[in-house]
């Protein structure tokens, strides 16, 4: 279920909001934590009710094989068969689900021997459940956590904010929360207001830019002039930003309502000086959980090549996207400038970069990525990027101007500023002044008035637009 989807809206968004605020009165902490895994499953039932009884199986599997590492505590050689054979499960059942289907699609095309696939398990979100499974088992086996009981790891894997597309959260920092006293009037007002947040970033903001990429591609039938073509690249480059950081606002706001703190999962990525920084500031649970379990593992900065480590770890980064070769090209061109990074980090010359040129190189280097990784294949990437730089010879029907319009260049606008808002440091003392602004009467109504508007207008784009995919919801 996509929280844009009216029912969600209508119908399951108040009666969350309820569930939450008739949770705070029940003290009793495992009642509490059973309903809410009863809410999630509901959600997990509406998004793919086919798969419940297969998803069912796969929660007890994983809670038992939890146990099992768990039980090996005192025999290394116990724990980490055990280990090994839940690991590869989940790993086998991710490639089954998601990469299988691609690859049998292109030995097919091979026209030498058909070979049909079975679908066990189709679901949104696969990619987020199975890492949230693989961080249950392996940090139960680091001990830096224990089992939980089923209901516990049960809602771990499950819980409806998170489950579809993150943010991903580790087993370790998810137990802590269980065993908080959460709920407050404070964090489920927060949490609202969070939601709000994401609600106006991904309406008013994403699906706007989403739905003008479609009207040009509906109106020019893919053959563009150079003008034209940056729009589109502009427009995807904010509308991937505001579309997933919105998701994760919803997310974390929907944890909230129930009492559960959520790591953030963007931090202003287009102020980033370097892509190393990037990927501190973007998507910054894929990045916690590939260092956790892959980065780590293989030696980190510590042991081993490092150079390697990184080669491996955004290799997986593109190839968890999908079974794409832009995809894959999306992330080792990352990595390839990461490592760039690395070598040169300690120079005299890198050092002496002004900023503003790290930066500028950065968002630019970031910028034709997103070409490479929205287009169909690379064939797709490239023939768009030429044509940013080249002059259309073919008689078109519509140009830049016809698509450039005012309300495309407000919203270019609005989505700048809010990528940059980031550079007003509340620690400084211009910041410091603003922030201290936040508690005072005038300024709490209006912020209550002006959330209250945004919410109006969200619903009344939500209700009159056919366009509001979520981008992540296919990974």
């Amino acid at each position: 279920m996509s929280f844009t989807e009216l029912t969600f809206v209508f119908v399951l968004l108040p009666l969350t909001v309820i569930f939450a605020m008739a949770l705070k009165w029940l003290k009793n902490e495992k009642v509490r934590n059973a309903i809410i895994l009863v809410l999630s499953l509901g959600v997990f039932a509406y998004t793919s009710w086919k798969a419940v009884a297969v998803f069912a199986v796969f929660l007890v599997l994983v809670y038992l094989l939890g146990h099992l590492v768990y039980a090996g505590r005192n025999d290394e050689k116990e724990r980490k068969k055990w280990m090994v054979v839940a690991v590869s499960f989940l790993v086998l059942t991710l490639v089954y689900c998601k990469y299988v289907p691609a690859l049998l699609k292109w030995w097919n095309g091979l026209d030498i021997f058909k070979i049909n696939y079975f679908s066990i398990i189709s679901i949104a979100g696969i990619s987020f459940i199975v890492f949230s499974a693989i961080s249950y088992i392996v940090d139960i086996r680091r001990g830096s956590a224990t089992p939980g009981s089923f209901i516990d790891a049960a809602l771990f894997i499950s819980f409806f904010p998170k489950f579809i597309s993150g943010p991903i959260v580790l087993w370790k920092d998810f137990q802590k929360e269980l065993k908080k006293t959460r709920y407050s009037v404070e964090k489920i007002s927060a949490g609202i207001n969070r939601i709000i947040i994401g609600y106006s970033k991904k309406v008013l903001i994403a699906d706007t830019l989403g739905a003008h990429i479609q009207f040009i591609q509906s109106k020019t039938s893919g053959v563009y002039d150079a003008k034209t073509t940056w729009i589109i690249a502009f427009a995807y480059f904010f509308e991937i930003y505001y579309d997933f950081s919105g998701y994760s606002d919803i997310a974390i706001g929907l944890s909230n309502l129930f009492g559960f703190d959520v790591k953030e999962n963007f931090n202003f990525p287009y102020l980033s000086r370097s892509i190393t920084e990037f990927w501190r500031r973007w998507h910054i649970s894929l990045g916690t959980w590939f260092k956790e379990y892959v980065y780590i593992p293989l030696g980190g900065n510590r042991t081993g090549n490092v150079f390697f480590n990184l080669f491996v770890v955004f290799l997986l980064t593109g190839i968890w996207h999908g079974a794409n070769y832009t995809f894959i090209v999306w992330g080792l061109a990352h990595g390839a400038v990461m490592l760039f990074e690395r070598a040169v980090k300690e120079k005299t010359w890198f050092k002496k970069i002004p900023s503003v040129i790290k930066w500028f190189f950065t968002v630019t280097f970031v910028f034709f990525a997103w070409i490479i990784f929205m287009s169909p294949n690379i064939t797709a990437a490239k023939d768009l990027c030429v044509s940013m730089f080249t002059k259309q010879t073919a008689a078109l029907n519509f140009t830049w101007r016809f698509f450039l319009t005012k309300k495309i260049m407000i919203i270019f606008g609005i989505a700048a500023i809010g990528s940059i808002l980031g550079l007003v440091d509340v620690k400084s003392g211009f910041g410091k002044k603003i922030h201290a602004l936040k508690d005072k009467p005038v300024i709490v109504f209006a912020k209550s008035i002006c959330l209250l508007a945004l919410m109006v207008l969200n619903i009344l784009f939500l209700v009159n637009s056919s366009y509001s995919p979520f981008i992540y919801m296919q990974f």
